[in-house]
């Protein structure tokens, strides 16, 4: 599939947050006209409230060349009309308790899932085969794929705690199918998989996003986006052309995607100051083949013919924005994610995640009720959450300093990058780090934070327990195939074999 962009825009009825919320259609309708201009299909959402007003639906049917489907946040009007009682502040309440599917119990889930399908099917003579939310629960998504189906969901970009909003720790970009029992990460085997595959929107910054707000609470973490409304992001030329050209540099193993479009609450005035020049540099990109553009819908059908599963995937930036030196590579597969960071002269791990079907969402079955939703996956290390004050985590490379780190793509499932005398081989089940230098080893280096996961260490297995933000624990562990686990004088380390190696072994985390 390889560089695919899709441009959805999604639209609310209400903006409860303004005075004067007339802006709301105005904004849609622009929206649809530069895509008109430019010749670009693009998919719109509807979220309830708006479906419901005429003027939504009349507007997109009047002759745009769009893909229409369902925004799934909660709101008054599908509430009352599934039977149930409102219980928000507003038509449109953004408080977690009432926003998101998780807010409500599964019987109630099922209600308001019905209500809102078989109202776009009343508006539109058919069931929506696309949708999308900021959040979504995986009882909620094996729902409607079992009863009504989709071509494709999209979910909110990686963030911890933005807008009371934490999505943490799956692929980085691109699509995966995910577990039946955490819609976050992706499933392991069939049986456990959802089969409408999930695609991140919003294209994250893939070096600077991971690390905003880097040790501090969790409100505080900022956004650094291809939405078109941030100076330093999606509304910055240079940014943009930064993000395309890296995003799309030929090092995806699978599919180098990115989203384009805004929601109408941020008003014309502000999206019409980022969104044409990112079209016009878009228009360069599909003109000459280099993207394809698609609706979100045409995209999950076409990963749908291709994958039966998740397939392994990369995202490698050899510049960052800043130009700065710094650079990164990311692997994502369906048992693990991996972020290699490189910067002044120094490589490091700084994520890895590790998936397991039988790792449950928080509110898989149970109402939130909660002022902040959290789905996470199972973190070896956490760059973001482990860190805090002068202490930034990670796993460190006991060996000589190299200012070269280069990534590159071996055979049809990995990854592989270098640095000094040290190779990094991302497959889909095991992660081999090569070294013959003496003195060679993995360091593990993290802040006295709440949030460690390590209970204890054997010779071949690290075991961990995580806790989500409800505390439940859940024991996991880590085992290597190939060198062994030690508690050093400086705490956890990671040595070679005879042979230089070190595997951690994905297919066999518990």
């Amino acid at each position: 599939m390889k560089n695919v962009a899709n441009i959805i825009n999604f639209a609310r009825g209400c903006e409860p947050r303004s005075n004067d919320d007339s802006f709301l259609l105005p904004t849609l309708r622009e929206e649809l006209d530069l895509c008109q201009r430019y010749g670009f299909r693009s998919t719109v959402l509807l979220q309830y409230d708006a479906l419901v007003k005429p003027e939504y639906p009349a507007l997109v049917k009047s002759g745009y060349d769009v893909e229409t489907g369902l925004w799934l946040e909660i709101v008054q009007p599908l509430v009352e009309e599934a039977g149930l009682t409102w219980r928000g502040r507003y038509p449109w309440d953004w408080d977690i308790r009432v926003n998101f599917l998780s807010a409500y119990t599964p019987d109630e889930r099922v209600r308001l899932i019905d209500t809102a399908f078989h109202g776009f099917k009343r508006v539109f003579g058919a069931f929506p085969k696309v949708a999308g939310c900021w959040s979504i629960d995986a009882f909620s998504l094996d729902y409607i794929e079992r009863t009504y189906g989709l071509s494709a969901f999209c979910l909110c970009k990686e963030q911890y705690g933005t807008d009371g909003i934490t999505v943490w720790g799956g692929p980085y970009t691109g699509g995966y199918y995910p577990s039946k029992k955490n819609a976050a990460i992706p499933a392991r085997t069939p049986e456990n998989q959802i089969g409408i595959p999930l695609f991140r929107m919003l294209g994250p910054d893939p070096i600077d996003q991971y690390d905003l707000g880097l040790g501090a609470p969790e409100e505080d973490q900022k956004v650094c986006s291809l939405e078109p409304v941030y100076e330093f992001g999606g509304g910055d030329p240079d940014w943009v052309d930064w993000f395309l050209r890296e995003n799309y540099n030929g090092k995806a193993l699978s599919l180098a995607y990115a989203q384009l479009g805004q929601e109408n609450s941020f008003d014309w005035a502000n999206i019409s100051k980022g969104l044409p020049m990112q079209f016009e540099k878009l228009k360069e990109k599909v003109d000459t083949g280099e993207i394809l553009l698609q609706t979100l819908g045409q995209t999950g059908e076409a990963f749908k013919r291709e994958f039966a599963l998740t397939p392994p995937n990369s995202t490698c930036a050899d510049t960052d924005a800043k130009n700065t030196g710094r650079k990164t590579a990311w692997y994502y597969s369906r048992y693990y994610r991996l972020n290699l960071m490189f910067e002044k002269n120094r490589a490091w791990i700084r994520d890895l995640q590790l998936y397991t079907d039988a790792y449950a969402e928080p509110h898989l079955l149970t109402k939130n009720t909660d002022t902040r939703c959290g789905t996470f996956a199972l973190p070896v290390m956490d760059g973001f959450r482990f860190s805090a004050g002068t202490v930034r985590a990670g796993v460190y490379l006991d060996a000589p300093d190299s200012p070269v780190f280069e990534s590159g793509l071996s055979g049809e499932d990995r990854l592989t990058a270098a640095w000094g005398g040290v190779t990094f081989t991302a497959a889909e089940d095991a992660l081999t780090v090569h070294c013959a230098l003496p003195g060679f080893r993995l360091r593990f280096v993290t802040a006295d934070v709440p949030t460690l996961p390590y209970t204890g260490a054997e010779e071949k297995i690290l075991h961990m327990t995580f806790r989500d933000f409800t505390d439940r624990p859940f024991d996991y562990s880590l085992r290597l195939s190939a060198g062994c686990f030690r508690q050093t004088e400086t705490g956890l380390a990671v040595f070679p074999d005879e042979a230089g190696n070190i595997v951690f072994s994905f297919d066999e985390a518990e």
